[in-house]
């Protein structure tokens, strides 16, 4: 198959991104992963990891009162809305934002609206201190 339906594959980029990044943005990301060490170092992660540590991760959120934006993918394949909402339950001053029409990965998908979304929230931080 060409690359380009290569790349629309779930676990490729189908999954993450709703519409491709840019070829040569593609390229590097798969010129990184291409790398030895980048690989030997997936491989030790992989065989390393543990959930203990997600799970001591998650028990400390509730201590987290720093203000937190949580902007989240509506379409999310991955990771679904419920779960964005469930984590600003945990956190104690989360907000959800949802963003349209992307994936995952919401900088290569609304690269702009995240900006605008960081840049309020910022200065709404900024003006309550």
């Amino acid at each position: 198959a060409p690359p380009e339906q290569r790349q629309r594959l779930p676990v490729v980029f189908g999954w993450v991104a709703k519409r491709l990044p840019p070829k040569d943005l593609v390229r590097s990301y798969v010129r990184q992963a291409r790398r030895l060490e980048i690989r030997d170092d997936l491989r030790r992660f992989l065989v390393t990891v543990d959930n203990r540590h997600t799970i001591d991760a998650a028990t400390k959120l509730p201590a987290f009162t720093n203000p937190v934006l949580l902007a989240w993918a509506e379409e999310d394949k991955l990771f679904p809305m419920d779960l964005a909402h469930r984590l600003a339950e945990v956190l104690p001053n989360a907000s959800v934002t949802a963003i349209a029409d992307s994936y995952t990965f919401i900088p290569e998908d609304q690269p702009e609206e995240l900006a605008k979304l960081i840049t309020w929230f910022i200065a709404a931080e900024l003006a309550a201190n």
